[in-house]
């Protein structure tokens, strides 16, 4: 009966994985452009407001959550760190609003959180489900994980989906590697990770420089460098959207060279992918 009840939770999970898959398309169709995250801080040349809005927010429109993307947005021309952007007090209750997309039927964790990196003491919505950076060692040095050099402060991240994203653009005719061989969404556990606000730039995403179902004990999830990987409660791996809008469950036992092989969409690594 347990493995049954999981079953149909994994399927519910993958449903949700293909939705958000499907928004992050219908995206591109309309703007020719993967949903675009805004950093808060000033990170590269660009003279955009640093509103915080992240990939998921931009989504909104494509989930059937049109309501909320507007509540979202009514101060984008304000910056995140100056009280305006998401973190203005106009937008605390739609940073609170459930997508029930967002949550994983496997999932224990609280689906609210008051101690989300950068919005401590503000309750926010969290996310089980985050954009694949790409294999980028997260925090360099700090990391006891490994990978290429560290890129979420900056650009051009082998993957999807980071903070500073508006400034590349990502599209699909980049994914050289093959959309059907590239992780676009996976999951995540947000007890585990304190940057899991859904709708903000620096809590929407995550690498996998580290093996999925990474699970620190004792749990230490404000050291962002090694936690801001993918795990989920489903025994032996974790789901994942791939940049096609198929599913896929990965083993926990992945080779890591074949893992962080699925997370770039143009390394040309010679792995089957």
């Amino acid at each position: 009966m347990q493995a049954a009840r999981e079953s149909a939770r994994r399927s519910s999970c993958s449903s949700n994985l293909r939705q958000l898959g499907l928004g992050v398309h219908a995206h591109h169709s309309a703007k020719n452009t993967l949903p675009l995250s805004v950093s808060p801080w000033t990170e590269g040349s660009s003279t955009q407001v640093r509103h915080g809005l992240g990939w998921i927010g931009q989504s909104l429109p494509y989930l059937e959550q049109a309501a909320l993307y507007d509540a979202l947005t009514t101060n984008l021309d304000t910056a995140f760190f100056s009280g305006g952007g998401i973190n203005a007090p106009a937008c605390r209750p739609a940073l609170a609003t459930p997508t029930p997309t967002l949550s994983c039927a496997s999932e224990t964790s609280p689906l609210t959180s008051t101690g989300q990196a950068q919005l401590s003491g503000v309750t926010v919505w969290v996310t089980d489900y985050k954009g694949v950076l790409g294999n980028n060692r997260m925090g360099g040095g700090a990391s006891l994980h490994q990978g290429p050099g560290d890129c979420h402060s900056s650009t051009r991240c082998s993957g999807s989906f980071y903070r500073n994203s508006f400034q590349d653009r990502v599209a699909l005719h980049m994914y050289s590697d093959g959309t059907s061989g590239t992780f676009l969404i996976g999951e995540d556990v947000p007890s585990e990770n304190n940057h899991s606000a859904a709708y903000y730039s620096n809590g929407d995403y995550a690498a996998c420089h580290g093996p999925p179902n990474f699970f620190p004990r004792p749990s230490r999830p404000g050291d962002w460098w090694d936690v801001m990987t993918f795990r989920s409660r489903h025994p032996g791996g974790v789901q994942f959207a791939m940049a096609d809008g198929a599913t896929r469950f990965v083993n926990e036992s992945i080779a890591i060279a074949v893992y962080q092989a699925l997370a770039t969409k143009a390394g040309g690594e010679q792995v089957e992918k």
